[in-house]
């Protein structure tokens, strides 16, 4: 568990998020293979690179609500700060639960929080490490924060008290991503990535806010329907709800459709892309 309270890096720019919902279309850079010079940030405690970031047990928290979300950057980090608030709107005093986790692509930096809502949805940071954030609802209690990574990068975290407050820094990582999530207006999908070698009973991961979070699986192979799932997302209405979908796949080469099927015209709207079946 990391726990400390850190000075933030002096920035030469910031940036703050809103509740005013942005979605738009994005596509996360290229990673490269080029190693980055080491960068030191000033601040306390050791930055991880992949798996388990941070975990912070949040005992006695008065943290309903995910508030604030603010970043600076430098030349030599960048700093995020998620503030939290009370059921009431006031700031809290105690951060909630923290797990803070690389997803196996390395791409998105993933903090999960033991709150109910959140006054933010998603944003465009577009910061030299990352790209934008989604405030997602969980299937399971809680709601997480993903940072989608616009190059490699390694993390460390820490909490301070009264007010609440969870500061991420960000510095150039040396491990190229493993993949890049599918991301489009009303849909994200986290895993599998575009291009992946999947067994034949794949799992799909991701959040949405398509309408009345229904979520379809339409896989063809050489021009058929060979397989079609759905499901529903934890939340549409609020802020981006998680979904898990399981579908079974023939062998081969096949393509893959995740999205929604319009109520008024039966036209679909989402993100395809291939994969390949062992």
């Amino acid at each position: 568990m990391v726990a400390l309270l850190l000075t933030a890096c002096a920035g030469n720019g910031t940036g703050t998020t809103g509740p005013a919902r942005q979605a738009t279309t994005t596509t996360s850079a290229t990673s490269t293979s080029t190693l980055p010079p080491v960068v030191e940030c000033p601040g306390v405690g050791d930055f991880e690179e992949g798996g388990g970031i941070a975990d912070v047990p949040g005992e006695g928290s008065d943290s309903r609500t995910i508030g604030r979300i603010s970043w600076e950057t430098s030349d030599q980090c960048e700093t995020f700060h998620i503030d939290f608030e009370t059921s009431e709107g006031a700031p809290a005093t105690m951060v909630p639960e923290i797990r803070v986790d690389h997803l196996e692509s390395f791409q998105v930096v993933r903090i999960a929080v033991d709150v109910d809502d959140t006054v933010v949805t998603d944003q465009l940071a577009e910061t030299n490490l990352v790209q934008r954030l989604f405030v997602v609802r969980s299937l399971s209690d809680g709601m997480f924060i993903d940072l989608h990574l616009a190059a490699p990068a390694a993390v460390r975290a820490a909490t301070s008290s009264s007010p609440a407050r969870l500061t991420l820094d960000l510095r150039p990582g040396f491990v190229p991503f493993a993949g890049e999530s599918s991301v489009d207006e009303h849909i994200v999908i986290t895993s599998p990535v575009a291009g992946a070698e999947v067994d034949s009973d794949v799992q799909f991961l991701g959040y949405s806010r398509t309408f009345e979070a229904n979520i379809i699986a339409i896989v063809t192979q050489g021009g058929e329907v060979v397989s079609q799932a759905n499901t529903t997302a934890a939340d549409y209405l609020e802020t981006w709800g998680e979904f898990r979908l399981e579908v079974d796949l023939p062998p081969g080469a096949v393509s893959v459709f995740l999205g929604e099927e319009s109520p008024a015209d039966g036209s679909l709207d989402g993100i395809t892309f291939d994969l390949s079946v062992n």
